[in-house]
């Protein structure tokens, strides 16, 4: 089984370049999964809804998910 995953995103970059616009988010998320396998079209079908289930990535994507950025800053010249 040969398996090649290309994963392509779209966004708004004007907000990242403070022109404006609705911010930097992906606005689409696109996995692009090609598989060459000798396995039936079926068998193949199963594993790749098994896989996107247990796919952190795409199930979160598909939520909100709190996002907390902590920052511990360190600075060995200071005092």
């Amino acid at each position: 089984m040969d398996v090649d995953v290309d994963l392509r995103a779209t966004f708004d970059s004007g907000d990242k370049f403070d022109v404006g616009g609705p911010g930097a988010s992906f606005r689409k998320v696109i996995y692009r999964v090609t598989i060459d396998s000798p396995s039936p079209e079926e068998q193949v079908q199963r594993l790749l809804e098994h896989a996107e289930r247990g796919c952190h990535t795409a199930q979160s994507l598909r939520q909100p998910v709190a996002v907390e950025i902590e920052a511990v800053i360190k600075n060995k010249s200071a005092g």
